[in-house]
């Protein structure tokens, strides 16, 4: 059930992408490729990261799960998640190295494993700052966008599938074209039909020239709040203990 309760936040980390930016000057852009290129280069312009996420769940306007982590991310491929609460997902954790994704469940204490190359776009590597990471695919490659152009005062973007890989029929985004922090994000099903509204606030300079989001809002399509995700002690480009990426030897040799 854990391991269910990872994967059932995927769109929540598809809601999540890029949102680290660099400041851009003033410079008006004029193209969906020259955006993205911009907003991609930025987002990894974070070496290191880490932060405490909260993400509540609502259910008929009430929170009714509360979950706490902590995140580690070092370029280009390594990335840790620690479960603090609620108390039965406590000392859960998902480990990426490279190609290599482990999560541990601490309840039978075992390791599970996957390929990233075997995963969809939307999973990997896992949830929430997949577009990170350098060496992880990237679920834009999926579609072909086109700059629809300024819609109050940001770049306002339309992405259409052009592989079999496309988690979504279409995606909306809305940039700011000074941090090129995405500031909203539609996403539609093949037929048009709204699945998520993901408005994306509260941008922060977390270290100089470094802006993240702070704080995550996803809409169902009826525009009812379903998921609110908050970054906390937000640290970045500081260097980590190595032996947080370090894989287990139980979990890579059987």
């Amino acid at each position: 059930m854990n391991i269910m309760l990872i994967r059932k936040a995927v769109w929540l980390g598809a809601a999540c992408l890029a949102l680290a930016a660099l400041a851009a000057g003033a410079q008006t852009l004029t193209s969906a490729n020259e955006v993205l290129d911009r907003l991609r280069a930025n987002a990894t312009a974070i070496e290191t990261l880490q932060a405490r996420i909260v993400v509540q769940t609502y259910k008929d306007g009430q929170v009714n799960l509360i979950q706490e982590m902590r995140l580690y991310l070092e370029q280009p491929d390594k990335m840790r998640q620690e479960y603090v609460a609620p108390d039965y997902m406590a000392g859960n954790m998902a480990l990426i190295v490279g190609d290599a994704m482990l999560v541990y469940i601490a309840a039978n204490e075992t390791w599970h494993d996957s390929k990233l190359s075997d995963l969809s776009t939307a999973e990997q590597p896992w949830l929430l700052f997949r577009q990170l990471l350098r060496d992880v695919q990237d679920e834009f490659n999926d579609y072909g966008f086109t700059l629809a152009g300024l819609d109050g005062g940001k770049y306002h973007l339309v992405g259409n599938p052009e592989t079999d890989d496309a988690v979504y029929g279409s995606i909306e985004l809305w940039i700011d074209p000074e941090t090129f922090v995405p500031t909203r994000r539609l996403l539609y099903d093949v037929d048009g039909n709204l699945i998520a509204d993901v408005r994306i606030q509260n941008v922060v300079e977390v270290a100089p020239g470094i802006f993240l989001a702070r704080r995550v809002e996803a809409y169902d399509a009826n525009g009812v709040l379903r998921n609110e995700i908050t970054y906390q002690e937000l640290v970045a480009n500081e260097p980590l203990d190595p032996a947080l990426f370090v894989l287990p030897a139980e979990a890579t040799n059987g």
